[in-house]
């Protein structure tokens, strides 16, 4: 199976619901990738936000079994393809891990960190809609 790894900041919010999301379509539609998520400056084993867990709650989705964790090389390489949520990650993941396929999501995913759950809700949907175009681009390159 082929590995997608979402990389935000802190691996609380963006990155944790876009793995989340991610899966769930991936198991729905039976594509045979997998997705992980890590943070550029995670602190190690912290949950998942409120905001995100309400927002995946939500959906159906839960977050409850999150922990963050920091990209490491093994992440890194171990990943087909390393999806950021803005520019500036990938311009620091490549500065530790040049060499690495690492592209960002456009447009970018803002942080919604200490805002509402609307704003949550936001951020979750437009992954969403970013990972469904992803998931062709996926297809296409690897086959379904």
């Amino acid at each position: 199976m082929r590995t997608i790894l979402f990389l935000c900041t802190g691996n609380t919010c963006r990155s944790p619901m876009a793995e989340c999301i991610f899966n769930h379509l991936c198991r729905e539609q039976g594509f045979p990738f997998s997705a992980h998520s890590a943070g550029l400056n995670a602190h190690e084993g912290s949950p998942a936000s409120d905001g995100a867990m309400i927002a995946m709650k939500e959906r159906g989705l839960s977050l409850l079994q999150h922990k963050a964790q920091s990209l490491t090389k093994a992440l890194a390489q171990e990943s087909q393809l390393i999806m950021a949520m803005t520019p500036e990650h990938v311009d620091l993941c490549l500065q530790r891990f040049s060499g690495v396929a690492v592209r960002t999501f456009s447009p970018p995913i803002p942080d919604p960190f200490g805002g509402a759950v609307a704003v949550y809700r936001t951020t979750a949907a437009a992954i969403e809609a970013q990972l469904l175009l992803l998931m062709d681009e996926l297809a296409n390159e690897y086959g379904k």
